[in-house]
């Protein structure tokens, strides 16, 4: 389980308008270690982050009643920078309009697998916190 590799476990908050999608979600990621905060909207995703600087990713659906996924994206941005987001979206669209953090991830839902969000998930997490091992190239 990729969660535990470093004897720490990652907190990931998930966003979604939807509370049955948030439970599936939060079901999900918990079953592959990972400790997980919900929010039902951008004012909460905000909340969460700006209080919990612990949260290692964030996962939100862009259809959020509050704010457009722009501005939910700039103000993650301008806050921290350096933190992932990964937008699960039905839209293709989502994903090739797309401006905000530099990792920024799209995954498309795709009817009851999460398959391919704990993909990424996991790659974006193995990559962003990587332990800080000088390069040895010889």
């Amino acid at each position: 389980m990729g969660a535990n590799s470093s004897n720490r476990r990652f907190t990931i908050l998930a966003a979604d308008r939807n509370p049955h999608v948030r439970d599936f979600l939060k079901r999900e990621m918990m079953a592959e270690g990972f400790q997980v905060d919900l929010a039902k909207n951008a004012r909460e995703v905000l909340e969460r982050v700006y209080q919990n600087e612990s949260i290692d990713l964030v996962i939100i659906d862009p259809d959020m009643p509050d704010a457009s996924k722009e501005e939910l994206l700039a103000q993650l941005s301008d806050r921290i920078p350096n933190l992932p987001v990964v937008i699960h979206s039905f839209s293709k669209d989502d994903a090739s309009q797309t401006k905000g953090p530099s990792d920024v991830a799209f995954v498309e839902k795709e009817g009851g697998s999460i398959e391919a969000l704990k993909t990424i998930v996991m790659e974006i997490l193995s990559r962003t916190h990587r332990p800080a091992l000088g390069n040895s190239s010889g």
